[in-house]
């Protein structure tokens, strides 16, 4: 084998591999086709999303995010969470149902690590309560 003809192998290998890597780098940061995690709605528009994604559920399912919804709307954000996320973990839900519950479980926790980051004994207990559980 001739130096040239070596060289231009060991190019293209190079090249090859090179390009393999790139794609591998681009389809690692692209997520490889997962979905996006959830977003969390507004904590204003809760009640709402979840009467209108939950209005064909089951009586109890309607009863479960009404739990959620009351304890929202009373300022109870730990029952609110408890309440949404038992909500998601049902089995019969709808893929809107569960992504609803799951988005405003997502809101109210967030609210709760606000609330407990600015100094609020309640949410700093609850945290607190929900850590020693797992």
């Amino acid at each position: 084998m001739s130096p040239a003809s070596f060289l231009s192998k060991t190019k293209s290998l190079r090249m090859g591999f090179s390009a393999a890597c790139g794609l591998g780098l681009l389809m690692g940061t692209s997520g490889c086709g997962e979905p996006p995690p959830p977003t969390p709605i507004p904590a204003a528009e809760i009640p709402k999303t979840l009467e209108s994604t939950f209005s064909s559920a089951s009586p109890a399912m309607k009863e479960a995010m009404g739990t959620a919804t009351r304890a929202l709307e009373g300022g109870d954000q730990s029952v609110a969470l408890e309440s949404l996320e038992e909500l998601s973990r049902q089995p019969d839900l709808t893929p809107e149902q569960r992504d609803a519950a799951a988005r405003a479980a997502l809101t109210v926790r967030g609210s709760i690590l606000e609330a407990a980051s600015k100094g609020d004994e309640a949410a700093k207990a609850y945290l607190e309560q929900q850590r020693a559980r797992k």
